[in-house]
């Protein structure tokens, strides 16, 4: 199949949404047709796309003259789209993580798997938030010397709470520099301007560690060949968009950071930084197709041991890699 594609996207005004709207476009897929979808909320409104205005459609088109379904949407709403799509027999795409945990499911990042590994499947998971970029970076490490023990600490910008999460920071913000009454957090437990809360989500019954440092171990589990020993902290930071990511890696094998960087300079989906540098920044990577890697250097309390910077834009991350499955899955590659 190779024109007149019929695409619908779930969650087409979050910012996933947008996110993935703009790659399509960027990448130039034969759309014929495609249909924004939203909740009510989104009544009224409209997107672009390939130099059209869109209406939204608040209510689920019949699925089955579509050629495929990219689910945008949180996780609570996405296993209803995902059913409607193996009712309508739609090649379907969830990006919601509703599926991340499901065994059934494969799990797929697009770089890290030949093409025809979708060709088959009817519904494909697709990992968000930092444990693509994570993976892009500690599957190349992987297999160049393989990964003993992974310690990290994840600033999370609000872009990962989606269009809540960045509407509440521009609220309190502006309301600080105006010297007004902050709003009521809303998308975060705390007020988030202008703050760093130590905590990403909620915290796990039972557990010392929290919602957001769960589901990242868990998809770390998934989408590496061997899952290391894992040490991590998710921090929230009043940044809108990118998330910077502090590894301390301990390989099997030694490896040195000349070596890491020509491994990771090779590896699909990474882009490695001048290591005289003092980036790669947060502001850097937005908006940007790769993870971005700087900072690569020993580490001195271990004999195989390896330190680096990882900066990301989680949100085109997902959308890129959606846009990649999506190109496997009808044979565009």
């Amino acid at each position: 199949m190779t024109s007149g594609l019929r695409i619908a996207v779930a969650g087409a005004t979050g910012t996933l949404g947008r996110e993935l709207l703009s790659v399509l476009e960027a990448r130039d897929l034969p759309v014929d047709r495609l249909v924004p979808i939203a909740t009510d909320r989104s009544t009224g409104r409209e997107v672009e796309f390939a130099g059209e205005t869109l209406s939204v459609e608040c209510e689920l088109p019949q699925l089955a003259i579509f050629d495929l379904l990219i689910i945008c949407t949180p996780p609570d709403v996405a296993l209803d789209l995902v059913r409607a799509a193996l009712r309508a027999e739609v090649g379907c795409i969830d990006c919601s993580g509703a599926l991340a945990d499901s065994s059934e499911v494969p799990f797929v990042v697009a770089d890290l798997i030949p093409p025809s590994a979708v060709l088959g499947a009817p519904l494909v998971s697709a990992p968000a938030g930092p444990a693509l970029a994570w993976a892009l970076v500690l599957r190349a490490i992987e297999q160049a010397a393989g990964l003993r023990r992974v310690v990290g600490t994840v600033l999370q910008s609000v872009s990962s709470s989606g269009r809540d999460g960045i509407d509440a920071l521009s609220g309190e913000t502006l309301a600080l520099l105006r010297q007004e009454e902050v709003p009521e957090p809303s998308a975060f437990p705390v007020q988030i301007a202008f703050d760093c809360v130590p905590t990403v989500g909620t915290r796990v019954p039972g557990e010392d560690t929290s919602s957001a440092e769960s589901l990242l171990i868990r998809d770390l589990g998934r989408l590496l060949e061997n899952l290391p020993k894992i040490a991590l902290s998710a921090l929230q930071v009043p940044t809108f968009v990118g998330d910077g990511s502090a590894l301390t890696i301990e390989t099997e094998r030694p490896l040195s950071p000349e070596d890491a960087r020509e491994v990771l300079d090779k590896a699909p989906g990474v882009e490695v930084w001048d290591a005289d540098g003092i980036g790669p920044t947060t502001r850097d990577c937005a908006g940007r197709d790769q993870a971005l890697v700087g900072r690569v250097r020993r580490d001195p309390s271990l004999a195989s041991g390896l330190m680096l910077w990882l900066a990301a834009d989680p949100v085109r991350l997902a959308a890129v890699n959606a846009v990649k499955l999506a190109e496997a899955r009808l044979r565009l590659q």
